[in-house]
């Protein structure tokens, strides 16, 4: 009776052993209806897949599995697309070539078993990074020119001074946004006498952001604002012995607003519009005299100061040329 006992109960544990063992296999299934490998190069992909379960410590079978995953390729051009979905969920990798099979496949195998993402540092190592994670990342191709600029400004101050104006400059696009670095931009008036109001406004350096309206067209219109540093005199004729004069110097505003064309070649024109805000007033010095005395003794004039804010207004058509066209 006792020998039966052991018997029986040595069967037990046998068929659930064998139950247990068959429960932790792991079946690899290819779905025919997403995948656009060829037949041999499927049946090369499960033997490879299974491999990866192998070695994380899986029993694998062709039949009778309690877990089963499914997986398929979409093949373009040299890239692969690659699904594994199963009871620990479902991941998705990228390789460049049937050569770089292996290593996704390790790394969709130990994401689901790990629960960490594709890519993680606890997925990857130095023996399973793939050609495409091994690729320099792809940056935004921006186009770059040289520009000149010749117009006309306004400068209030109170009075409005006319002059022409000048500048140079260099432009970065990239598609929807520009950057512009420009310097050595005048504004000169010519009073054409000394007796005459005259006044002058530069800015040294301007760096400015540009938004562009249609990105990529040919021609757009395109609007941005920036900081610049600047200088700005001021003379004018008041009728007295000599006239008032004005420095001042500081950072300033720049608001721009414009239109392109000629975007898709290597040459560019463009119109645009500047106003200036400077952060600074001139300080306007004016000398007066009292008037002669008998004595003929020399008097010194008196000085008054004043300070005037002023900001400007300048149109100019540019041009622009790139050394290589991309």
């Amino acid at each position: 009776m006792p020998h039966q006992i052991v018997r029986v109960f040595v069967c037990f544990v046998l068929l659930l052993t064998a139950a247990r063992a068959a429960g932790a296999q792991t079946c690899v299934r290819i779905d025919p209806s997403a995948d656009t490998l060829t037949q041999d190069e499927r049946t090369a992909a499960r033997m490879l897949l299974q491999k990866q379960f192998e070695l994380a410590g899986h029993r694998v079978a062709e039949d009778g599995c309690a877990a089963i995953y499914t997986l398929s390729h979409i093949r373009l051009g040299t890239t692969i697309t690659v699904t594994l979905s199963g009871p620990a969920g479902s991941r998705q990798g990228k390789a460049i070539g049937l050569d770089d099979l292996p290593v996704v496949y390790n790394q969709l195998v130990r994401s689901l078993m790990t629960g960490q993402p594709m890519g993680s540092l606890a997925v990857l190592d130095r023996t399973n990074v793939s050609a495409s994670q091994d690729v320099p990342p792809r940056r935004v191709q921006s186009e770059g020119f040289w520009h000149a600029r010749v117009g006309h400004a306004s400068l209030f101050a109170p009075t409005v001074h006319q002059a022409a104006s000048f500048g140079f400059g260099y432009r970065a696009e990239f598609d929807r946004f520009g950057l512009d670095l420009s310097f050595l931009n005048f504004q000169m008036e010519d009073s054409g006498s000394y007796y005459g109001s005259g006044s002058s406004a530069n800015s040294l350096i301007k760096l400015e952001g540009l938004y562009f309206s249609s990105p990529t067209a040919n021609r757009s219109a395109y609007f941005g604002g920036g900081v610049s540093y600047g200088r700005t005199e001021i003379r004018k004729w008041n009728g007295a012995d000599y006239p008032a004069t004005g420095r001042g110097s500081g950072l300033q505003g720049e608001l721009t607003a414009g239109y392109e064309i000629a975007r898709v070649t290597s040459a560019r024109v463009f119109v645009q519009a500047d106003v200036t805000l400077p952060f600074y007033n001139v300080a306007i010095e004016t000398l007066s005299y009292p008037a002669s005395t008998s004595t003929g003794r020399y008097v010194s004039p008196t000085v008054t100061t004043t300070r005037q804010y002023a900001p400007s207004l300048t149109l100019s058509v540019g041009i622009g040329w790139q050394r290589w066209h991309r």
